[in-house]
């Protein structure tokens, strides 16, 4: 890396200001506020209920950082940066940041990595007082966190769909699948093929409503339930970015779970970014951020083999897609298929 932009990012690092400033930015919807013409300072502090004095002090650390454009003084143009933070953007980041709802929930435990470095625990629930998921239905947030995360599989499903050899006509069996973006593609893609999803409430009434407008009829099947608990049986189980979720004895708990209702041609197939083969700088940031939310982290290939060998799976491929997800095919191990 350059020593003048190292420098510079040490420096934004220090200070602290910028991501709170581009929360602040996130939460008051400013882009979206200029995009719909209030561009100049007194109608844009107008629409965002805020003080003018103090806004145009935040767009001038933002300018200065190019998330805003200011093409003439007190007037505020969009960046390629800020153009995510409007709220229709394909990412959800300005939901994801707004200070108002879940975004407020991750930062207070970002905040505790002092603690969590000490305790060796996850802020998050003892923060709030109970775990990631439990806590979002509890606060009823639950259906806007579901709104994400059925935005972030948008993001991929279509191109998981197309790179995966997936059964024409068995029956894949979706842990976790959220509002059932990828069983939605998969059915459109193979109209024989048929589904069950598995995941907490909010999430399955939401995918039930996206198979009902689909038309899928008795295709598509929805369940309430953990993955911890008996699973259906099925031909094809889909683990999408929800091991990460998990510490290592959890994660064998899942996957040995898979493994018990698994025959001899069944494949657990485990959805993830690899630590060791995407991004470093998205990966080491999510990496953290999944352990001071869930308990959970990224791993690499030798370690999802590792947790899949406990669990009586063994790897038997991997498949590249363009969106740095790989999905890591397992199947039953030769010991267990011969009765060991």
């Amino acid at each position: 890396m350059n020593d003048d932009l190292a420098a510079h990012q040490f420096a934004e690092a220090v200070s602290g200001l910028a991501p709170v400033a581009l929360r602040s930015a996130a939460t008051l919807r400013l882009a979206d506020h200029i995009i719909a013409g209030h561009d100049r300072l007194p109608a844009l502090a107008e629409q965002a209920g805020a003080d003018p004095d103090l806004l145009e002090r935040l767009m001038r650390f933002l300018v200065c950082r190019q998330v805003f454009d200011e093409p003439r003084p007190g007037v505020y143009g969009l960046t390629s940066l800020s153009v995510a933070l409007l709220d229709g953007h394909p990412s959800r980041l300005r939901s994801w940041l707004d200070q108002s709802g879940i975004g407020a929930h991750l930062d207070a435990a970002t905040t505790n990595l002092l603690q969590a470095l000490h305790t060796g625990r996850p802020p998050y629930p003892e923060l709030h007082g109970r775990p990631f998921y439990e806590h979002l239905a509890s606060h009823a947030a639950g259906t806007p966190f579901d709104g994400l995360r059925g935005a972030h599989a948008e993001s991929f499903a279509a191109e998981l769909v197309k790179s995966y050899p997936w059964p024409a006509d068995g029956h894949v069996v979706d842990l976790g699948g959220g509002t059932g973006v990828l069983v939605d593609a998969l059915m459109r893609a193979y109209p024989r093929l048929r589904a069950t999803l598995l995941d907490l409430p909010d999430a399955v009434r939401l995918a039930t409503e996206r198979s009902t407008a689909a038309d899928h009829g008795d295709r598509f099947t929805a369940m309430a339930a953990s993955f911890f608990e008996p699973l259906p049986s099925g031909d094809v189980y889909t683990l999408v970015n929800v091991l990460h979720n998990w510490n290592d004895d959890d994660a064998v708990r899942i996957l040995r779970n898979c493994a018990r209702v698994a025959a001899q041609d069944t494949f657990v197939l485990v959805v993830e970014r690899l630590l060791d083969e995407s991004d470093p700088y998205a990966m080491t940031a999510m990496d953290l951020g999944m352990f001071l939310f869930l308990g959970g982290r990224e791993r690499t290939l030798g370690q999802y083999q590792q947790l899949a060998s406990v669990a009586g799976l063994a790897h038997v491929g991997t498949t590249e897609t363009p969106t740095e997800l790989r999905v890591l095919t397992f199947a039953l191990a030769r010991a267990r298929l011969s009765g060991a």
